[in-house]
């Protein structure tokens, strides 16, 4: 809920707050109520709690609903300019099962392209926390030039509020198939404060063009969690359009890792197998398939032999013979392929 009461008391005047509830099976969904009828307080050290706007009146939709609900051409209702205090209506979206990062979001574009006709999309995670300005710095940024597709903001620790997790985004080196995130674990002193160029911006926090979206679809769905936010900057950039950096917005993000999070390991290892098959030509495929698969032989060994962990070293395997399997094609949504 921090999530959601550092949004509704941004500057930026003019957008709406859809939220989409990934199938859950906790609480979710009656916290999201709860706060919304102003029911439970949010504490913060970011922010103070202002009960001014509540109750937020919300309007839940299911998947089958917003999948059917199509309006008619120029029948889109304008987008919320409100003061912040004035603000309070929220769309819930709840799917029919857990579509992972990819179709998940999509979820929520198709619904706001569909009724909302917006000129950008924001991606926000809801374990993040943002500052006041974080949009209005955004979207100024995204106008100045047209070839500028996604804009990135400055990422924070959540638990170390001046130490970066990625200024914007990163980089991406085709011949091993990594990310680099820039400023990643830096005490920000002004390093990073400048607008640049960037491979990616990471999907925590990404804003995007509407019209880019209209070019080049919405996420391919077949990474499912990883990679979907670099395989869409990079498609856009093979379209022409930059990602970049805002470093005047700012964002918290409750990051965590964990080296025994089998399911992040095994979509890691077969995305970024897709990504750059999806991505690099003939010459750099080949050259990243000697590191890449020396990278599996190497840490599957060494889960098998010294660790004795079967479970992360059938993670790496599935994960490669996944990624052979996958094969690049238009990416084009699930929920749009079933009958939206």
């Amino acid at each position: 809920m921090e999530c959601l009461e550092s949004l509704f008391w941004v500057d930026y005047p003019c957008f709406d707050v859809v939220v989409v509830d990934n199938a859950s099976e906790d609480d979710s969904l009656l916290r999201i109520r709860e706060y919304c009828q102003g029911d439970l307080v949010v504490g913060s050290a970011f922010f103070t709690y202002n009960s001014g706007n509540k109750p937020i009146q919300v309007t839940e939709l299911t998947e089958k609903q917003v999948c059917s609900k199509i309006r008619e051409k120029g029948d889109h209702p304008k987008s919320s300019c409100q003061a912040p205090e004035a603000r309070n209506h929220l769309t819930l979206i709840k799917s029919q099962k857990n579509h992972g990062f990819a179709d998940g979001n999509n979820l929520g574009m198709i619904y706001a392209l569909r009724n909302l006709n917006p000129q950008y999309i924001l991606l926000l995670n809801n374990d993040t926390v943002v500052d006041e300005k974080f949009m209005s710095e955004m979207v100024n940024l995204a106008g100045r030039e047209k070839e500028i597709g996604f804009v990135g903001s400055k990422t924070f620790f959540y638990d170390d509020k001046n130490v970066l997790q990625a200024a914007g985004g990163g980089y991406i080196d085709l011949l091993k198939g990594e990310s680099h995130e820039v400023g990643f674990k830096e005490l920000d002193k002004g390093q990073h404060d400048r607008i640049y160029e960037l491979d990616y911006v990471g999907g925590s926090c990404m804003l995007v063009k509407r019209n880019l979206i209209d070019k080049i679809g919405l996420l391919d769905p077949k990474f499912f969690m990883y990679w979907e936010d670099v395989d869409w900057c990079y498609t856009g950039r093979e379209h022409g359009y930059k990602s970049v950096h805002a470093y005047k917005s700012r964002i918290w993000h409750k990051y965590g890792t964990s080296s025994e999070n089998y399911l992040k390991t095994y979509y890691h290892n077969r995305n970024r197998l897709y990504f750059t098959r999806k991505h690099a030509d003939k010459k750099v495929y080949q050259k990243f398939l000697k590191h890449y698969l020396k990278d599996v032989a190497l840490e599957s060994g060494y889960q098998l032999i010294c660790q004795r962990n079967w479970a992360m070293f059938k993670a790496l395997i599935s994960g490669t013979v996944q990624g052979f399997r996958l094969k690049p094609g238009d990416g084009k949504s699930n929920i749009e392929l079933h009958g939206v």
